[in-house]
């Protein structure tokens, strides 16, 4: 046979055509399974390894653990660890020892898909409203990595014949492995804080904001600077760093100018409050993937592209809203966690502990965390941080997860389950498990927070200003609340300064933010007109006021589960007495309810437990609409109060009395009295009761003949509640206090009953679907003091 002739096989003998799809379970051939179908197996891998992953998070998440605690975990187990240790049959029926192309496939996608959305959901303003100290700080991490691996130095003996690519490639891994531990991500700081829902907290900022600034010098520094440099001067020809530079800036300038400029046209063409169209989330997809591609061919990082894509799209946009609630699940979800367990599948612990001594990257990682760690804490405290919140931030910024996670998966050999490569995905786990349990024991945000001094409406005098922050989820919360003040009495002998907090619940973005909303700026055109009809309406009750109110409105853009920091943040740092909440149900003309929003529930809940002052929620059943209505002239305002004992009761009894100073209100206080009642005071809280009374009955005589009390005897809650349902139709606002401990025998039996737990026994009677008048109901829970908070919030 002549040698230049080929050979090929023919017979078929060596090889069987094994088809991807199965014919079904009863159709297979003896012999046969069905798991020798890759599509099969591939979906069966996906089942279990979601499945066992759940599994470990369902237990682990009891104890602060993140989701990548119970992925690695998961992956753990049925890997060489213990399923191929331990069932051999199983797990090479299952995980055959073969290269696992759908899957390696599969996972690049998603983190090509996370890079994308990680910059979606990164807000580059949030560097504009950085300080001077958050700015140092991000440079100094920034900094202190390269630094470091600069003076990394490996050593090799010289007895190996190891020649100088080889040599190269062990130290470009260890930098690589090395770097990867000594690096801060924004998108890992997120992560944790979300899950320990601390974004909105002063920590949490400083968290975002640093990380932040580090990860675009980074990516500036890495793709831009140094990969030019190294082309340029390491090199075989200055003509490969010419035309590197060259490609870098045509992929840079198509990203800016073409896909920038297509981006924001289809935000334009959107009608507002309609969703974006698919095609335009569609093509912007395809564009990020396709730049993904041309990236790596063109030898830059290939995620580079994807998240600059990502940062160009305005954070909380309609275009972001839409494509992080439309992947979010699936990449999030899905995908980001199979890439944490897929790794794990590859990580051997029985080998790891018998060849440590071996794993020299891992140590020399271990080593350099430690150091960064210890080094950023020394930046922190050098900004002038508390050393508890210094230990909290240092953790912060030095946590792990599914971006290191992606480097090893991307850039190591995970699936020759070389030792080196699997203790990576090891040290990612045990960096990433201990600091969400240690950050939760160390850091309460709500601490900083607690009331220490008293600040409350019976304790400010009549003359002193009396400042209130009010907050609107919606713009008829904003006109409920502005009904309120106006019935506050707001004049020169009682001044007031008002705090309007717009809540805007944040989507698209990591970042929560509050704005400073300054009457008399120009409108944001980014921010769009969502929070613009509350500020109008805070902006009218100041024109109409101008003399006797002080107006500041500010917007807070947080996700709903964390918002209460936001309100109780703003309500410490503005010193107010009270803080008026809408309810979470709303009634139409008709008094139909319309709404019913559970998150707003939540909020209130979580206001009440921690706020530093006094707190009202507001049940709006006004059948008056606009501002009109509101400032228009009215006779009489008829306001009542149900006075049962207690300081909720007293300070519901101290602002009724503050409204009464109007003569356009008409105050009644009905006090509940019982059978067993006398004049004698027993207790402390009789004694306080006796001396509020004593006030109300001493402005009654100073010549207000708008102010009536009425005592009513109650037996118990039934009567209580007849009191209550024929009350709702005399007057137009009615105040009561949240709690009455002092006198429980006046409402026995109703609290059995509450729907509302949170409005107390008399509350939730008020906020009842049967009633369907047009009253309004403030109930107030006076300032809960340090002592009182501790036992509510442990």
């Amino acid at each position: 046979m002549d040698a230049s002739e080929s050979v090929v096989n023919t017979s078929a003998d060596c090889f069987d055509y094994v088809r991807v799809f199965s014919n079904g379970i009863w159709n297979e051939k003896k012999g046969e399974t069905i798991l020798q179908h890759s599509f099969v197996r591939f979906q069966l891998q996906l089942v279990v390894l979601v499945f066992i992953s759940h599994l470990f998070y369902l237990f682990f998440r009891r104890f602060q653990f993140p989701r990548l605690t119970s992925d690695v975990l998961a992956g753990i187990f049925l890997g060489p660890t213990f399923l191929e240790r331990y069932f051999p049959d199983v797990s090479e029926k299952l995980f055959p020892p073969i290269l696992n192309q759908a899957f390696g496939a599969l996972l690049k996608i998603g983190y090509v898909l996370f890079t994308f959305l990680a910059g979606v959901r990164t807000d580059p303003k949030l560097i504009r409203r950085s300080g001077k100290n958050v700015v140092i700080l991000a440079l100094l991490i920034f900094a202190f990595p390269y630094i470091m691996l600069q003076t990394l130095e490996i050593t090799f003996n010289q007895k190996l014949n190891i020649g100088p690519p080889a040599r190269s490639a062990i130290q470009n891994n260890a930098d690589l492995y090395v770097g990867s531990f000594t690096a801060s991500q924004f998108v890992d700081a997120s992560a944790i804080l979300m899950q320990l829902k601390i974004s909105n907290s002063r920590i949490g900022h400083m968290a975002l904001a640093t990380t932040l600034i580090n990860d675009i010098s980074r990516y500036f520094y890495h793709n831009i600077v140094a990969a030019t440099l190294n082309r340029l001067l390491y090199a075989s020809s200055v003509r490969v760093g010419i035309l590197f530079f060259i490609h870098l800036m045509l992929y840079m300038g198509f990203i800016l100018f073409v896909v920038r400029r297509a981006i924001f046209w289809f935000i334009r063409t959107t009608p507002e409050g309609k969703p974006i169209r698919d095609i335009y989330m569609n093509s912007i997809i395809a564009v990020v993937l396709v730049l993904a591609l041309i990236g790596d061919r063109l030898g830059m990082d290939f995620l580079l592209g994807p998240l600059v894509v990502g940062l160009i799209i305005p954070a909380g946009s309609p275009l972001a809203i839409t494509i992080t609630s439309k992947f979010d699940t699936v990449v999030l979800g899905l995908l980001i966690p199979l890439l944490s367990t897929y790794c794990a599948t590859k990580l051997d612990l029985w080998e790891f502990f018998t060849h440590f001594s071996y794993v020299l990257n891992f140590q020399m990682a271990f080593i350099g965390y430690m150091f960064k760690l210890l080094a950023t804490f020394i930046f922190v405290l050098a900004v002038k941080i508390n050393l508890e919140e210094a230990v909290v931030l240092a953790l912060i910024l030095n946590v792990k997860g599914p971006r290191e996670m992606g480097t090893f998966f991307l850039f190591f050999n995970i699936e020759t389950r070389d030792l080196e490569s699997t203790s990576g995905i090891l040290l990612i786990f045990l960096i990433t498990s201990y600091i969400p349990p240690l950050i939760k024991m160390l850091y309460d945000p709500s601490k900083h927070y607690v009331g220490y001094k008293k600040k409350c409406i019976q304790h400010t005098p009549n003359d002193a200003k009396l400042e209130i922050l009010a907050c609107a989820n919606k713009q008829e919360d904003a006109l409920s609340a502005i009904r309120l003040l106006e019935l506050s009495n707001p004049s020169k002998e009682s001044p007031m300064t008002v705090y309007g907090l717009c809540l805007e619940e944040l989507l698209g973005s990591d970042a929560p933010y509050t704005i400073n909303h300054q009457f008399g700026q120009k409108k944001s055109a980014s921010r769009g007109s969502r929070s613009q009809p509350i500020v109008d309406i805070f902006k009218y009750f100041m024109l109409e006021h101008e003399n006797e109110a002080l107006v500041e409105v500010y917007i807070a853009v947080s996700p709903l589960k964390s918002m209460h920091e936001d309100i109780c943040w703003q309500a410490f740092d503005k010193t107010c007495s009270l803080i008026v909440l809408p309810f979470h149900q709303k009634w139409n003309n008709r008094g139909n309810l319309v709404s019913n929003s559970s998150e707003l529930r939540n909020l209130n809940i979580n206001v009440l437990e921690r706020a530093p002052c006094s707190v009202g929620i507001l049940i709006d059943r006004s059948r008056s609409q606009g501002l009109s209505s509101i400032f228009a002239p009215s006779p009489i305002y008829r306001v009542a109060v149900l006075f049962v004992g207690g300081k909720d009761d007293r300070e519901a009894l101290a602002y009724a009395l503050r409204m009464a100073g109007s003569r356009k209100v008409q105050l009644t206080v009905l006090c509940f009295i019982t059978p067993d009642d006398t004049n004698t005071i027993n207790t402390w809280e009789d004694m306080l009761d006796h001396e509020a009374l004593r006030k109300l009955k001493h402005a009654m005589s100073m010549t207000n003949s708008n102010i009536k009390y009425i005592e009513e005897t109650v037996g118990e809650g039934s009567d209580a509640a007849a009191i209550v349902r024929s009350a709702q139709e005399n007057y137009d606002l009615i105040l009561v206090g949240c709690r009455h401990e002092s006198k429980p025998e006046a409402i026995s039996g109703l609290s059995q009953w509450t729907e509302f737990p949170e409005l107390g026994a008399l509350g939730d009677q008020l906020a009842t679907s049967e009633i369907t008048t047009s009253v309004s109901i403030l109930v107030v829970q006076q300032q809960i003091l340090k002592a009182s908070h501790s036992s509510v919030l442990n």
